[in-house]
């Protein structure tokens, strides 16, 4: 009983102490600043988005373009999101899922009249790494997709991936991987939760 005890009262001071640290990281609003490449061979535009809590990367393709994103399983895929799911969303890692959405828009422009609701910003990259990133992520996809979920009135599709999510690893985190990837320059910050252009 008195192990019970222990075990039960090191739990609440562990997620007190993390509330604590995610309220702390929040109030200082850790946001990193991503610069693009100066010198580009080939360019094209990618899509940084930036809608609410969600960070994500737009590509272009042939004739349209696809978003990708990274969240948390149950909270994005599954919409248990009510209150009381945001402790274990953010406080301790959990199921993550790639998020992925088609637009019909072949360009920032048109991308921004498809989606009004969405802030969208360009940078421009090398075509080819744009495009070994978009071939990965859309294979990583497609192998995933005997679990798709599309909740009702939602253009997003979600399948289950590798990594967890929580706040030392989440949306922005992912999306800064990726843009480092395209050669884009992301500031370092310990807890991140936002990405922003340099000015």
């Amino acid at each position: 009983m008195e192990t019970h005890e222990r075990c039960g009262r090191l739990r609440r001071e562990f997620v007190r102490a993390g509330s604590a640290l995610a309220l702390g990281a929040l109030a200082v609003g850790c946001t990193s600043t991503v610069k693009a490449p100066e010198r580009v061979d080939d360019p094209v535009s990618v899509l940084l988005v930036r809608e609410a809590l969600h960070r994500g990367i737009v590509f272009p393709r042939a004739t349209d373009m696809v978003e990708f994103g990274f969240g948390d399983w149950a909270w994005y895929a599954l919409e248990e999101d009510e209150w009381y799911d945001v402790f274990p969303t953010v406080l301790w890692p959990t199921r993550g899922t790639l998020s992925r959405r088609v637009i019909g828009a072949d360009d920032a422009a048109s991308a921004r009249a498809a989606l009004p609701w969405l802030e969208f910003v360009e940078l421009r990259v090398e075509r080819s790494a744009a495009e070994q990133l978009r071939v990965r992520l859309e294979e990583q996809f497609a192998a995933a997709a005997g679990e798709l979920v599309q909740p009702a009135g939602r253009t997003l599709q979600f399948v289950p991936c590798e990594g967890s999510y929580w706040f030392g690893h989440n949306c922005a985190d992912v999306a800064a991987q990726w843009l480092e990837e395209l050669g884009c320059e992301v500031s370092w910050l310990p807890i991140r939760f936002d990405l922003a252009p340099q000015r």
